[in-house]
């Protein structure tokens, strides 16, 4: 079986510094995949390369047998990539439902006229997203707060309804950006359980992050970046018991 995503020889350099290079690795579907390394090791350029926000200055990303690395964020989103953000971002004057109702128009059929003049397939679209974000804020536990505004609720919380609405577009694969940056002990504990559950759902996910006991719990595979290279990539007990990382990065 083909890989879901892949990433061929990626080079990003902004100006004279070269943040990525000789980047190659791929993730499966239903498959969830960590990429760790210290701060400054090229982990949110590589995000930003497969959702578009950067161009590569060398090398190629292909999903699902397309080539993305030339399209732009909204079309890479329309193909079945979505993602989150290291800082959270939330729409802070939209309920948390219309937080994610927002994520559900990527994939709506209604255009302009009907939205102006409520046509009947407008409003059966309408029903449908109400019903999907409804779905969501109940697959992440914040159903009961949907009339409620970002602002009322803790850091956790507002990570769950950018979660909420990045599935709402029906990924096939999910970039999580340090999702439990900030977290508690058992707020990552229950991050760590949605993040499986979102596997259980045929979604695959691709994850950075720097809390090793999350990595080492939830992930199948690991790739580990040390100034823009990738130093080892393997299962958690590989990675544990690679010589280079734990003189690189793991400190012990």
């Amino acid at each position: 079986m083909e890989p879901l995503l892949r990433i061929r020889g990626l080079r990003k350099e902004f100006g004279g510094i070269v943040a990525l290079q000789g980047i190659d690795f791929s993730i499966k579907s239903n498959y969830i995949k960590a990429i760790i390394g210290p701060n400054g090791a090229g982990k949110t350029t590589i995000f930003n390369i497969i959702s578009g926000i950067y161009f590569p200055s060398k090398g190629y990303v292909w999903f699902k047998e397309e080539r993305i690395d030339n399209l732009t964020p909204h079309e890479i989103t329309a193909r079945g990539i979505s993602r989150t953000f290291q800082n959270v971002q939330v729409f802070n004057n939209m309920s948390i439902l219309e937080n994610v109702m927002v994520g559900c128009h990527s994939w709506t059929e209604s255009g302009f006229f009907s939205c102006i003049f409520k046509t009947r397939k407008n409003r059966k679209e309408e029903k449908r997203i109400y019903s999907k974000a409804m779905q969501l804020l109940e697959f992440v536990g914040l159903s009961e707060k949907k009339s409620l505004f970002p602002s009322s609720l803790t850091f956790h919380q507002q990570r769950l309804v950018e979660i909420a609405r990045a599935l709402a577009t029906d990924p096939e694969l999910l970039l999580l950006d340090e999702p439990v940056a900030g977290l508690n002990t058992k707020e990552t504990i229950r991050m760590g359980e949605l993040i499986c559950r979102i596997k259980e759902r045929g979604i695959s996910v691709l994850l950075v992050e720097h809390d090793m006991d999350l990595v080492m719990d939830v992930s199948q595979e690991i790739v580990v970046l040390n100034s823009g290279r990738i130093i080892a990539e393997g299962t958690p007990r590989e990675i544990q018991n690679d010589e280079k990382v734990i003189a690189t990065y793991l400190g012990e």
